[in-house]
């Protein structure tokens, strides 16, 4: 992990008691679920560092180990971003917008989110720290780290499951990486190619969580800012 982080207590402490009160257990889930996909990290790297023998049952298994650690990696990455558009929506929206405007949570997703974040009339320094959210937001849409999670969740979930390829890479015959592949796969028009599944699990997890503290951190500059007009 990067040394990135996201004071979600800060958050808690410095919105008022009736915000808070619902925005905790979207906080919490946060926190569980980046907590799953740091067990999930762990047990990967402890399942492909094991002696494999291709020939073998155990092979079989590690393979389906494997698939789903990714899969269950994937599903927590992905829907870390809209419990953080829940957050957004009762700590920011609600309080700004009449009740008949404000957003369902059981239909919520960040998409959403960001349009009405867009569409608020609001002062100068409102709207200074809103954009703040909106540009984070973005950096994280726009990534190609999570558009491939995106595009490799949508796709299990509403079409296929996606299967893995061992490989052996070698250079003059001598071994420089062995592990699975997830194939290749296509998505609402855009081609994904083969990816090592460690690549997912460890440098691309990585990423996402830190553009996910990106717009964390946002959130709590733009609550910080009202905490301390209104005192």
């Amino acid at each position: 992990m990067s040394d990135k982080t996201w004071k979600t207590q800060e958050l808690l402490d410095i919105c008022s008691q009736n915000l808070t009160d619902e925005a905790a257990v979207y906080v919490a889930s946060v926190r569980s679920k980046i907590d799953r996909i740091l067990f999930i990290k762990d047990r990967f790297t402890t399942s492909v560092n094991q002696p494999l023998k291709i020939s073998s049952s155990e092979f079989s298994k590690t393979q389906i180990e494997v698939e789903i650690y990714i899969e269950s990696l994937a599903s927590n990455l992905h829907s870390l971003t809209d419990v953080l558009g829940q957050i957004i929506n009762v700590i920011i929206l609600k309080p700004l917008l009449p009740s008949e405007k404000h957003l369902s949570s059981e239909t919520l997703t960040i998409k959403k989110v960001k349009k009405k974040l867009t569409e608020l009339t609001l002062d100068s320094v409102k709207r200074t720290y809103a954009d703040e959210i909106i540009h984070a937001i973005n950096n994280l849409d726009n990534s190609d780290e999570f558009s491939y999670i995106s595009g490799f969740v949508n796709t299990i979930k509403h079409r296929r499951l996606l299967n893995t390829t061992f490989y052996l890479k070698k250079d003059n015959r001598s071994l420089i990486d062995l592990g699975f592949k997830l194939d290749e796969f296509e998505y609402n028009g855009n081609s994904f190619p083969q990816k090592w599944c460690k690549t997912i699990v460890i440098q691309d997890s990585e990423k996402i969580i830190d553009l996910i503290f990106d717009i964390g951190n946002s959130i709590n500059n733009f609550c910080r800012a009202i905490f301390i007009m209104n005192v």
